[in-house]
């Protein structure tokens, strides 16, 4: 049967499946240290992205490639984020520890919309930095800008990381299943956003520059 066939649809997706099994674990071992999280995430998503390109990368090969090379400015984006979030998160704690009906209106919705808007633009940035040769700043305002184009296909990647903790705390006995399921399909959505929102910056990018080049 062609399904069955080594090049069929079904061993296709199966060996794809993998290895978006194997990026998610790479990338959780690699970002235990928490100062190495930001060159774990990119590396995830270049070799995530390459995969849906279906240039078939070896994933160890090419993870620990791009990990090396993107390792400089992952980390310094990383750390910038990451005081970002523990400034968050302190006032997440502030907010529970006084009750969430006690604090004002204006400053919940502030502060949801603000941890929204940290976490796709965590989506999108390693995806950028792993895809283009950018400086600091261009990388910051390029994902900042994709972020809020693809906000709402980015909300979906984050509903399916709650959805997942909450299977998994909830469901404590299937935590394996829903760990390996829940976290393996987010890896896989979420580089197909971001490689569809970077093909189209790209293309766009080569009309500009054929543009110029014509006049």
């Amino acid at each position: 049967m062609r399904l069955l066939d080594v090049d069929g649809p079904l061993i296709s997706f199966l060996s794809s499946a993998f290895d978006f099994f194997v990026i998610f674990l790479l990338t959780v071992l690699f970002s235990i240290p928490v100062i190495t999280a930001g060159a774990a995430m990119t590396a995830a998503q270049y070799v995530g992205m390459k995969i849906i390109r279906k240039e078939a990368p070896g994933v160890f090969k090419a993870y620990f490639h791009a990990f090396k090379v993107n390792f400089k400015q992952a980390t310094l984006l990383w750390l910038v984020q990451l005081l970002l979030i523990l400034f968050l998160l302190f006032d997440w704690y502030v907010v529970f520890s006084v009750g969430w009906n006690v604090v004002p209106l204006v400053y919940r919705v502030l502060l949801v919309l603000a941890s929204f808007v940290v976490l796709i633009f965590n989506l999108m940035l390693y995806a950028v930095i792993s895809r283009f040769e950018l400086k600091f700043k261009d990388a910051m305002k390029v994902s900042m800008v994709l972020s809020m184009a693809n906000s709402p296909f980015l909300a979906i990647v984050v509903a399916c990381i709650g959805l997942t903790a909450f299977l998994c705390i909830w469901f404590f006995n299937l935590l394996p299943a829903f760990f390996v399921i829940g976290f393996t399909g987010t890896t896989a959505l979420h580089a197909l956003i971001t490689n569809r929102a970077l093909e189209k910056m790209r293309k766009k990018m080569e009309e500009t520059s054929n543009s110029e080049e014509d006049a």
